[in-house]
């Protein structure tokens, strides 16, 4: 939920980081929030791969680590639910990209990769646009699955009463004959 969402990307309760010239303008830019929101999660249900918008260096170079340490902590917020992807030894792997350039500058050398070259770069930044897709479908079957559990059908576990049985109330009467038979 965007109240969930809002004080990681604002570093903090908006009330208390945020200082807006107006309604209009605050009304605006969460508007335009939604709205980007909403362009990746359609590109993501057509099937399609979203290239996250990357900042670029003075050379016009994007490396990507400061959208994959944002993924890396939107991750974070919803740990145990990542962490069934993160282990799952057939479709896990889409998030490899992220790691590797959430951590390339990490500080403890144990959780950086390989240095990256620009080519390899470029690669890793085509694969983490795959990932999200992939991640997309992983989450989206899940959710398929657990929606599924939960529409079947009410079962009946007592046995159904007939209309000339007795009434299961202690009645005596028939059920047929009995307020319970008569709803």
């Amino acid at each position: 939920m965007p109240s969930e969402y809002y004080p990681e990307i604002f570093g903090g309760e908006m009330s208390e980081t945020c200082e807006f010239a107006s309604l209009d303008e605050a009304n605006e830019i969460l508007g335009l929030m939604m709205r980007h929101w909403n362009t990746i999660a359609g590109a993501l249900f057509k099937g399609e791969v979203y290239v996250p918008l990357l900042l670029e260096d003075e050379d016009g170079r994007a490396h990507g680590n400061d959208w994959a340490r944002g993924f890396m902590r939107g991750m974070g917020m919803r740990h145990d639910g990542w962490a069934e992807l993160v282990n799952d030894d057939e479709r896990g792997g889409c998030l490899i990209p992220m790691m590797m350039l959430c951590h390339e500058h990490d500080e403890d050398p144990e959780m950086r990769p390989k240095p990256i070259s620009t080519e390899k770069r470029e690669e890793v930044i085509v694969h983490m646009a795959a990932g999200l897709l992939g991640a997309y479908r992983y989450f989206r079957a899940h959710r398929q699955v657990s929606a599924s559990a939960h529409t079947s059908e009410p079962r009946r576990n007592d046995p159904k009463v007939g209309r000339n049985d007795p009434c299961p109330c202690g009645s005596g009467k028939k059920y047929k004959r009995s307020a319970a038979g008569r709803r």
